[in-house]
């Protein structure tokens, strides 16, 4: 029996030594995932700054792309179109043409003036009309505008437009200057 008693003691001794490495070994554990808490906290706090970095540099690069997108936009010579055209031809000592024509601007922005040539071209390619166009406009973005002028046949192959019908020709707005309502003048050549 004392045998028995001896090896129960033993083994509680061998046990209660066993049970403080234990908990000394659990307290460095829990210690250790403080700390990693710690870190892990830390660092989603800097990934959640860095994703707020990353969202207000998206806004700005959007803000800067649809502001190239608007400058590269206005500064097309391409963006007034010609919708409609009509002409009168007069055959007086100086022979010359009533023409009506509208003019939309498809511009971001507002037109205060325009300066520029009508083109009618024939079905051949060949440029019968040449009209210049030099006025202050107030043209928003998607509207039109109807100029009417007189204009004095300055070339043969001028008179050919009157034998002509408007749905075969090609017309087309060159401008050579335009003015908008936010101070950006456009300057173009051909």
């Amino acid at each position: 029996m004392k045998k028995l008693l001896s090896i129960c003691l033993m083994g509680a001794v061998l046990f209660a030594s066993n049970t403080d490495e234990i908990n000394k070994k659990l307290d460095l554990l829990l210690q250790k995932i403080t700390e990693l808490e710690k870190k892990v906290d830390q660092k989603d706090a800097e990934i959640e700054k860095l994703k707020n970095e990353i969202k207000k540099q998206q806004i700005e690069m959007k803000k800067q792309e649809e502001k190239t997108k608007r400058e590269f936009a206005i500064k097309s010579c391409k963006k007034i179109k010609v919708t409609s055209l009509q002409y009168t031809y007069h055959n007086e000592v100086i022979p010359y043409y009533d023409l009506v024509f509208t003019l939309k601007n498809t511009y971001p922005e507002t037109i205060t003036f325009i300066r520029g040539s009508l083109y009618a071209e024939d079905k051949d390619g060949v440029k019968i009309l040449q009209a210049y166009v030099n006025r202050k406009v107030n043209l928003k973005p998607g509207e039109s505008v109807t100029i009417k002028l007189k204009h004095i046949i300055d070339s043969e192959l001028e008179k050919y437009l009157k034998d002509e019908k408007p749905e075969n020709l090609k017309v087309y707005f060159e401008p050579s200057r335009v003015e908008f309502a936010n101070g950006y003048r456009l300057e173009c050549t051909f």
